[in-house]
């Protein structure tokens, strides 16, 4: 390669952060199809009780994928909204489990936002969450 080929125009180099330099024209194409298959599990997931799906467990798999890409492209409130689909969706389940690692997820998020009276929130619900899993044993 070309002396210089790892710098842009002005020459800064990338961001090391992933070795991964995306335009914002990039980004945004990347972002529409989650941005879609979010607005997709936000309807089916509105109405209350369990949504009708092939596969609960595929689904929920599909929510985790949804929240974990956004965390890669750097979109917290993003994957925050796709972690209380799944809270959700694992309430309405009895998965306790999922419902737990969920509330784990969102208290990251919001910690590392820098809102830590709200992940207090999710940190008493977990414990909640726990305690009732450990009184089913």
């Amino acid at each position: 390669p070309e002396p210089g080929w790892d710098q842009d125009p002005e020459g800064e180099r990338p961001e090391a952060r992933d070795g991964i330099r995306c335009s914002l024209g990039s980004d945004s194409a990347l972002s529409k199809p989650l941005d879609e298959a979010f607005s997709l599990w936000k309807k089916l997931l509105e109405n209350p009780g369990i949504p009708e799906v092939r596969s609960p467990e595929q689904t929920m798999s599909s929510l985790q994928l949804l929240a974990a890409l956004y965390r890669l492209q750097d979109k917290p409130i993003q994957a925050l909204e796709s972690f209380l689909l799944l809270r959700s969706l694992c309430q309405r389940l009895g998965d306790n489990l999922g419902m737990a690692n969920s509330l784990c997820q969102l208290t990251r998020i919001l910690l590392q936002l820098e809102c830590p009276s709200q992940a207090q929130v999710f940190l008493e619900e977990l414990e909640l969450c726990l305690g009732e899993d450990e009184g089913s044993e």
